[in-house]
């Protein structure tokens, strides 16, 4: 009698753990997507033009308040920031979210969600004026 009351509760604990673990990867599969699609962009943007340029900052603001994301909990990272890179050379951009994840009161904690991507610098020197800059949000 008391293995099956044991066993009750065990079933019990393991599906609601089963239940939070899957709305929370559910949750952050589509916040992580979101990050990955941004980081694709900038380094695009970093190949077409050579560096990170005003116009992908703008970017990066626009998305971050369309996105209703904290400041503070975001960190950008680029390999061309502040001038071009010859044509051929790799260019890598990185976005990283502390996303905080709440389950009631009680339970609190953050889950860092990274999207990075590459492409090739297919900048040639003269083709393009933009102004080059560092990431700032």
């Amino acid at each position: 009698m008391l293995d099956k009351v044991i066993g009750i509760f065990g079933a019990v604990f393991v599906n609601i753990l089963f239940a939070l673990c899957g709305a929370m990867f559910v949750g952050l599969v589509g916040e992580w997507y979101a990050l990955q699609n941004e980081a694709a962009y900038l380094a695009n943007s970093m190949a077409k033009y050579g560096g990170y340029t005003t116009e992908a900052n703008a970017e990066l603001a626009r998305f971050i308040s369309e996105r209703g994301l904290d400041r503070t909990r975001l960190a950008v990272q680029v390999s061309a920031p502040g001038g071009p890179v010859p044509w051929g050379t790799p260019v890598r951009a990185s976005v990283t979210y502390r996303f905080p994840y709440r389950v009631g009161r009680f339970v609190s904690f953050d889950v860092p969600l990274v999207g990075s991507a590459r492409a090739v610098s297919a900048y040639v020197p003269g083709t393009y004026s933009v102004t080059y800059t560092y990431p700032a949000f």
